[in-house]
């Protein structure tokens, strides 16, 4: 079940498996993921001004307790003096939980959060007394212990995640969804509330640009590509438990791939257009490239696969087999 009322950083000192980690099993490879868990990398300024906004739109009573801005001059001293830093200091021993940020970083996620906050779906989060701000899920899967954070989440299965971006237009957000896989961490949301007992039903960005006019906007994900994207989360808790088992880490492998640079490659088609080809139903292929993973590949706006390895498939089921 969720469980609300634990902080941020016992969330993530919690060894379980989380989406970014879990994402980055498969993006990069094992080996990488192992480094950065034995040499983090320092909080960045874009990771601190992300966790200020998100404090002050869904847990606005916490967000003064949690971050402050940091003075450009104290008694008169500026920065660069040392009166300044034993100041400062002093000021970081007296709220050592509080995290500082640069004054004009602050003020913009100040009008950051303004902007969120006259949203409809924020109004809504913030009305229903039902709904669940930052609780926190730990779970099993595939023999995995796994953990889950959803921004919000109401029992009539829609789960919110609030997204900061520099377009949030329908094109410049699709963008995005592609290039940080927020398709696989709607799966894993999914994924992990379904473990938990709960009945996930849509999955919504609320977005708002980091820049004036701080424009927002509201997208959902299609049900049917989250759910495509599931063997995926399983397969991660799978290499993950396997990896902590073994203690092998493996990188990125010693076989020889082959990269295609042309994006005219006539042997690869659509979902559709293979359905049409081998006189199928689109859920017929969907079921083959799950069952014998048959590798996909997005061309522009299309899912791609290849005719050969579909059809190689397509023997396989015939003959009983399974890759």
């Amino acid at each position: 079940m969720l469980r609300k009322g634990i902080p941020n950083e016992v969330y993530h000192s919690e060894p379980a498996l989380n989406r970014s980690v879990a994402d980055k099993m498969l993006t990069t490879c094992p080996l990488k993921v192992k480094y950065e868990m034995e040499k983090p990398s320092p909080s960045t300024p874009a990771l601190l001004n992300g966790g200020h906004i998100h404090s002050g739109v869904l847990e606005p009573h916490l967000t003064d307790s949690e971050y402050g801005c940091k003075p450009l001059e104290i008694d008169g001293n500026s920065s660069r003096t040392n009166a300044y830093k034993e100041l400062f200091a002093e000021m970081q021993d007296a709220n050592p939980s509080k995290r500082w940020i640069a004054e004009s970083d602050y003020n913009n996620n100040k009008e950051v959060i303004a902007s969120v906050l006259e949203h409809p779906l924020a109004h809504e989060i913030h009305s229903n007394s039902e709904g669940m701000i930052e609780h926190t899920g730990f779970y099993d899967l595939a023999g995995t212990a796994c953990k889950v954070r959803p921004d919000y989440y109401e029992k009539n299965g829609r789960v919110v995640d609030l997204k900061t971006t520099q377009d949030a237009s329908e094109k410049g957000f699709l963008k995005s969804i592609r290039q940080f896989n927020y398709i696989f961490q709607a799966a894993w949301y999914f994924t992990g509330l379904r473990a938990m007992g709960e009945e996930p039903k849509q999955f919504v960005f609320l977005v708002v640009e980091k820049s004036p006019p701080y424009a927002t906007s509201c997208y959902a994900l299609d049900n049917t590509d989250i759910e495509r994207e599931i063997p995926r989360v399983f397969k991660a808790c799978k290499l993950w438990g396997e990896c902590l088992k073994t203690d092998i880490w493996p990188g990125y492998g010693d076989d020889i791939k082959t990269i295609q640079l042309s994006l005219n490659n006539n042997s690869r088609l659509s979902i559709s257009d293979i359905a049409k080809k081998f006189k199928v139903g689109r859920s017929f292929v969907y079921k083959i490239i799950k069952k014998h993973q048959v590798e996909t590949r997005s061309l522009g706006n299309r899912k791609t696969i290849d005719m050969a390895d579909f059809a190689r498939a397509i023997r396989w089921e015939n003959e009983g087999k399974k890759l």
